[in-house]
């Protein structure tokens, strides 16, 4: 949408893909709903008559002329269309492993309980990112020895704290696990777009396309991390503790994690890396990291932060009380996505003079 309304507004900013012309009055609403329905119906196909008839809601509450529908139409359908030019071979549609045989041996992922699921989603990895080509251009070091101090005390931590019964873990702490247990991606990419709709069409458009590129991207980074190392996840070391090598990782053979562990790979935290992006992001676009910031998270549940700091510890602590991930890899994320999230921010629709 962000190049639609650049082109319409003849906005001073770098496009995606393309300014394509634009006729003097185009509706720049009409733009932005026109690339969006272009976009949908490429990507989301099947939910083709769910998309049209919003499409016809949408662009019936435009407030302009005919004439100025049509000509937002026309530049919002060539700038959706160049950005789809422009992702051709972008790895986004490739196809799940089918047939995946997990390793196995001390620190090496694999399938883990209930479900022992195939790995999700594993492409992602290679997806090309938005604003730089390659996907491992921030990847991290490799996870800590097994038979290292900061695995040890990590060991220790999420084992405890981590469990799902008989864990000095308290109520806040579960309720902050709980708060932070969807999807990463979804919860971040939400805040973005409740952000943006106190803005502006051409701000909100701007700071959306940027928002949602940082989130996406600390994802790829977290994937491609997660799938060059394939390390463990707390639920199967913690089971294996004595296989280990490390003689200080008491097994417990029945150990379950408060909250379902997901199907890859455990370094680094993904919600960590992804909200360190967004946070990345918010940072240079506000010119502060201390900023007031309500956030949405399981169920509706309202919280209230006041610094990205703030955010950063608790998204970390949550992912470590809920027993999925050990404190080193969200720490390891926070520091990857703040990575992500700036250079994205600063490298992105850009100003022209810039």
């Amino acid at each position: 949408m962000f190049d639609a309304v650049n082109a319409v507004l003849e906005a001073p900013y770098r496009p995606f893909a393309s300014k394509p012309a634009s006729a003097p009055g185009a509706s720049p609403e009409a733009a932005a709903i026109r690339a969006a329905y272009i976009v949908a119906l490429s990507e989301f196909p099947t939910k083709a008559a769910v998309i049209d008839s919003a499409y016809a809601a949408s662009i019936a509450a435009v407030p302009a002329s005919p004439e100025a529908i049509a000509d937002g139409i026309v530049v919002g359908e060539a700038a959706a269309n160049a950005v789809l030019a422009a992702r051709v071979g972008d790895h986004r549609n490739d196809p799940d492993i089918e047939g995946y045989t997990p390793a196995s041996g001390p620190g090496a992922w694999m399938p883990t309980p209930p479900a022992f699921a195939n790995p999700q989603t594993p492409f992602l990895r290679f997806v090309t990112p938005f604003g730089y080509d390659d996907p491992a251009r921030f990847r991290p070091h490799a996870p800590p020895a097994l038979d290292s101090r900061t695995y040890t005390a990590d060991y220790d931590e999420s084992r405890d704290l981590g469990r799902a019964t008989d864990t000095s873990r308290t109520a806040e702490q579960s309720a902050t696990a709980l708060f932070w247990s969807p999807s990463a991606s979804a919860l971040w990419s939400a805040n973005v777009r409740s952000l943006a709709r106190t803005m502006d069409l051409l701000t909100a458009a701007r700071f959306e396309a940027i928002g949602l590129a940082a989130v996406t991207n600390s994802l790829i980074a977290a994937w491609d991390a997660k799938y060059t190392y394939m390390f463990w996840r707390p639920v199967t070391a913690i089971r294996a503790g004595d296989t280990d090598g490390n003689g200080e990782t008491e097994p417990d053979a029945a150990w379950t994690p408060f909250i379902t562990t997901p199907s890859h790979p455990e370094y680094p935290a993904a919600h960590t890396t992804v909200g360190a992006g967004a946070l990345g992001f918010y940072t240079v676009w506000f010119e502060t990291d201390q900023f007031s910031l309500e956030f949405k998270g399981n169920a509706g549940a309202l919280r209230q932060y006041t610094s990205a700091a703030e955010i950063h510890a608790e998204e970390g602590n949550a992912r470590v009380w809920g027993g999925m991930h050990w404190r080193n890899s969200t720490e390891v994320g926070t520091k990857l996505g703040s990575r992500v999230g700036k250079y994205t921010a600063t490298h992105l629709l850009k100003p022209i003079d810039d």
